[in-house]
């Protein structure tokens, strides 16, 4: 017996058994080869390759399809087979083409095996290679079915169809299929429970279930003999540029770069550009890859503004190419970081569009290559707040209850082997430790652990582009995804190990920003030609960058960021590139000795081979090509070190390490180095690379940082404008209008006759865009703009009942206005009270207005009370998430004059002794980490209308005062200040709320501050 149709949990939410799993299950049952079929795709195709070869099994590919109560068993046996395979899967998951209309030569190099009998019945007249599936036991149908196989003369094949590994899961099996159905597992129909024909059996138990039948189990040998189809092996498949041959092609990239770099450099090119251009031209010519360079250059050329980055932007081609922005020549980039001579992977161009305009620069590409052309995918799997969350809904757990769990798991990260189960990995969890998890919740959290990581649905890559020189549905099956672009059933993995070359077309909202901060400045007069533009050489830019007040500006706004430029105390261009990339997730230690160092202490390379590579960062490995470097000094080839690069940096590189690790030291001997210097360099290789950038991608990503800090430092209003337009970045609308008031600018609120949509800033104002109006449509927006904007000139809005009757709002829409103060200065009047009557007259009296060629006149409101100076505050607050005249914790001056609490901007004069404070503060962001005995800790960012404070919140304290951490209201923190390299932050050890006054009790109570 071979057995076919299994399924893996790449059939979506139909079965809980991963592909090793089920590789592991059928050598236990001494099985030799298996034939996976889910259905109606081939997602799991290169994981079930890989754990087949890990566990010594033949794989056999094919795919399940069903279309229109029709299905089939579809195996593969030559590669034109799998082509066919391939577009079969994508015919059905975009047309849903029905099986018995399909062309015979589309079924040809596949063997069909199907259960339905008009489908065996039409195969046999078109003398397809085709027989019948017998699932299941002995039974009537298949009984009819078999002597009609054999009444056709086609065999009978056994075919597994199974969904589990053993019965013991089919109770996961149920839940998965009832969460798909949106039910409850009580309510599971019968045809959607697991019986015992549904898991893997073995061969003395299939041979007991078709004693009676022998043949059946035989010719699954005969079909397997003839699925000789292993997996595709198509070479790196790269994007032809037009219709150029190979040589053509290199001709054609060799002059275009030759004219980038004249105007990069002038006539007549330094001998450097010379020879480096000469030697990268001939490195991709000799791999392939020159028409790959056209097609990328083609795609970013219409584009004004982009950001090519990755390894890509080692390139000197690139360069020259205006695909990167970085001279690979000035900042010393190591270009066989992205090709060389004996890489045989696929290496990928990434570049980053304005975020508004990625989605027009990819339909260009659809539209320019059609068929040949889809986005790779990204398989989403379930979390554990989502696997937690969909197990309690199917077990009838009403929500209210689900929430209060799965609302406090953030920052919760489950560990599969080293701290036990699920329950009691969240009963540690200090926000969960006042969950009692009475019954049922320890049955449904051991259900929940087992869907942990198990595949839901297919999205979208962030960027991924893959062009094809045939239609890509000769490569790989396609399907429409949500939003409508057609992407590839793999992941960037499963691309990759095909060799489809993809190209990363991503969206950054930074480089709308600057977009938008420089068309603000040039509309004002201001000339600045960007050709020649060279903020990282400015004065001012890298002061405001060493002294970390650079909220807003792109990759180094964070806490962690920030703190960090404070440390080091430097703001040039070379240690930014350095900073980018050494802030990665468990660097601590690594910074703390690169801080040392930059500030003199005294140190050593670890071995005179290696001092000058690591030169430029004090002798720590920072980029992910100081490995391969390194490695290519001890003796590695250029090609053996990027192997030995990629392999660090993969999380179960244990695995394949041994035989690199050996090398390594032989190497070393070789050059004479004592074992305990070769020890010492392996074990900074190992410890750095898996979280490390490579130094081109940080270069481009710095140069963007200094654009983006040169606006905030010569044209902060048009900048930080930008910047809210644009909403994006590290921290919500409320902590940029805060910065934006600390940088001196006035927030002027929204006015219907001057607002435009977006955020306007000049000189030292900055006026809120209706865009910040909760609520508020775009459409409403528009008509706003439009109606005062007439073709006589711009008509402002006389009065509140004119704007109403011109625009005519949404009710919501029209009391939003009112409370963000957008119409005050229409009725020359504060008293907002005034215009929600008048809102409800209108309301009442519109229908009377129509086809009426004035409004009509309000009469006098009556004697009304005014409203509240809290109430109004707090009105103010829910329709823009800020106030624009003061910051909220102004209304706390009372209570923090009686506590005697310090202001941020005072932290500097309680540093030199560590002295005790207590300060109160908004919060702002937070970050959950673990600390090195495996306890959560947090890093906060607390702020007042002087200064942010950076608080260290350790594990004992956080879990004393975690509850009180997530809120919206300011907390009074008590602490020691502390003073880094420099830098000042508070470690927090009590924590407090404080009672406000009545007034501000009710603001508070609004919601004043939205948590990122």
């Amino acid at each position: 017996m071979i057995p076919f149709g299994l399924h893996s949990h790449y059939s979506l939410l139909q079965s809980p058994t991963s592909c090793d799993a089920l590789c592991k299950r059928a050598r236990q049952l001494d099985y030799g080869a298996i034939g996976l079929t889910d259905i109606n795709n081939l997602y799991g195709l290169w994981d079930f390759v890989n754990a087949c070869n890990r566990h010594k099994i033949r794989p056999i590919i094919g795919a399940e399809l069903r279309s229109n109560d029709e299905r089939a068993f579809c195996l593969v046996k030559t590669s034109g087979g799998y082509t066919n395979l391939c577009r079969l899967v994508s015919a059905i998951r975009q047309r849903k083409t029905p099986l018995h209309t399909i062309a015979d030569n589309r079924l040809h190099g596949l063997v069909l095996l199907t259960d339905n009998r008009n489908l065996l019945t039409r195969w046999r007249e078109m003398e397809l290679d085709t027989g019948a599936a017998v699932t299941g036991r002995p039974n009537q149908h298949n009984s009819d079915l078999r002597k009609l196989a054999g009444q056709l003369g086609l065999p009978s094949v056994a075919v597994a169809d199974t969904y589990i590994l053993a019965q013991g899961e089919s109770e996961k099996q149920q839940i998965l299929r009832a969460i798909a159905g949106n039910s409850s597992v009580s309510r599971l129909p019968a045809d959607q429970r697991i019986n015992e024909e549904k898991w893997l059996l073995s061969h003395r138990a299939y041979k007991h279930r078709y004693q009676l039948w022998p043949e059946v189990l035989h010719n699954t040998h005969a079909v397997s003999e003839r699925c000789i189809f292993r997996q595709p092996e198509f070479g790196l498949v790269l994007p032809p540029y037009k219709d150029l041959t190979p040589r053509e092609a290199d001709c054609r990239l060799q002059q275009a770069a030759l004219d980038g770099a004249r105007q990069r450099y002038g006539s007549p090119l330094p001998k450097k550009v010379m020879k480096r251009l000469n030697y990268e031209l001939q490195v991709i010519a000799n791999m392939g890859f020159s028409g790959y360079f056209l097609v990328v250059r083609d795609i970013v050329r219409p584009v004004s503004r982009t950001c090519g980055r990755g390894s890509g932007a080692a390139s000197l081609v690139s360069y020259c190419l205006s695909i990167t922005n970085v001279c690979p020549i000035r900042h010393n980039l190591y270009f066989e970081r992205f090709l060389n001579p004996g890489r045989t992977d696929a290496p990928d161009i990434d570049i980053d569009f304005a975020w508004d305009e990625r989605d027009q620069v990819l339909q260009s590409v659809f539209k320019r290559y059609g068929c040949r052309c889809a986005m790779v995918s990204n398989m989403v799997t379930m979390q554990p707040r989502k696997a937690i969350r969909e197990t309690a809904k199917v077990f009838g757990v009403p929500a209210a209850e689900i929430n209060k769990i799965t609302h406090r798991l953030s920052g919760f990260h489950f560990h599969h082997d080293s701290r036990g189960d699920l329950l009691p990995q969240l009963r540690n969890t200090p926000r969960l430790q006042r969950c009692s998890f009475s019954h049922p919740w320890p049955e449904i959290l051991r259900h929940a652990q087992g869907l942990i990581g198990a595949p839901t649905t297919l999205s979208v890559h962030p960027g991924g582009v893959l062009i094809t020189p045939l239609p890509i549905t000769d490569y790989v099956p396609v399907q429409q995804a949500a939003k409508g672009v057609p992407i590839i059933q793999w992941d960037k993995d499963g691309a990759e190990q095909a060799g489809l070359v993809k190209i990363d077309l991503l969206g950054n909202r930074s480089l709308g920003v600057i977009r938008d901060a420089l068309a603000d400045v040039r509309a004002k007069g201001v000339q600045l030609d960007e050709n020649r533009w060279l903020p990282e050489d400015d004065t001012k830019t890298r002061q405001l960058i060493k002294n970390g007040q650079t909220m807003g500006c792109f990759y180094i706004e964070s806490p962690a960021m920030r703190l960090l430029q404070k440390k080091a105390g430097r703001g040039d261009f070379e240690h930014l590139v350095i900073h980018s990339s050494i802030i990665r997730p468990a660097a601590n230690d690594c910074i703390r000795t690169y801080l040392r160092r930059l500030h003199g202490e005294n140190w050593q390379p670890l071995h005179p081979l290696i001092a000058d590579i690591l030169a430029e960062t004090h002798g720590i490995m920072v980029y992910q090509e100081d490995v391969s470097r390194v490695a290519v000094q001890l003796g590695f080839s250029p090609e053996e070190g990027d192997r030995l690069r990629k392999i660090m940096a993969k999380k179960d590189k244990e695995k394949q390490l041994a035989d690199f690790q050996a090398r390594f030291f032989q190497a070393a001997r070789e050059k004479h180095l004592p074992k305990r210097d070769a020890e010492s360099i392996w074990q900074m290789m190992l410890s750095f690379a898996g979280y490390s950038f490579c130094k081109p991608h940080s270069a481009s990503y710095a140069r963007v940082s200094f654009q983006a800090a040169y606006l905030k430092t010569h044209f902060p209003a048009e900048f930080m404008a930008a910047v809210l337009s644009n909403q994006g970045g590290f921290y919500s609308t409320f902590a940029y209008v805060s910065e934006a008031r600390r940088m001196g600018l006035r927030i002027v609120p929204p006015d219907v006759n001057t607002s435009k949509i977006a955020w306007c800033g000049h000189g030292k104002k900055l006026q809120v865009g209706l865009m910040a109006i909760a609520g508020l449509s775009d459409a409403t927006c528009r008509r706003i703009v439009q109606a005062r904007n007439t073709q006589d000139g711009e008509q402002n809005f006389a009065s509140m009942l004119d704007f109403l009757q011109r625009v005519r709002p949404d009710d919501d829409e029209a009391r939003a206005l009112i409370h963000a103060g957008a119409l005050d200065r229409v009725e020359k009047t504060t008293d907002r009270s005034t215009m929600l009557y008048q809102l409800a007259w209108w309301q009442q009296s519109r229908t009377f207005a129509v086809g009426r060629l004035f409004p009509p006149r309000a009469g006098s409101p009556p004697d009304l009370p005014r409203q509240h100076p809290m109430e109004r505050l707090r009105n103010e607050y829910r329709a823009l998430g800020f106030l624009c005249h003061t910051h909220p914790i102004r209304l706390f001056d009372r209570q923090r004059q009686r506590l005697g609490t310090i202001l941020a901007h005072d932290l500097n004069k309680f540093a030199a002794g560590r002295e005790k404070i207590t300060f109160l503060g908004w919060p702002v962001t937070g970050k959950i980490v673990g600390a090195k005995s495996g306890k959560p800790m947090e890093f906060l960012t607390f702020e007042d209308e002087t200064a942010q404070v950076e608080c260290t919140i350790f594990p004992d304290i956080y879990q004393k005062y975690c509850h009180l951490l997530h809120g919206s209201s300011p907390l009074l923190l008590t602490g020691i200040v502390e003073r880094d390299f420099g830098a000042l932050s508070l470690t927090v050890n009590h924590v407090a709320t404080v009672v406000p006054a009545s007034g501000a009790k009710k603001v508070v109570a609004a919601g004043f501050l939205a948590r990122q």
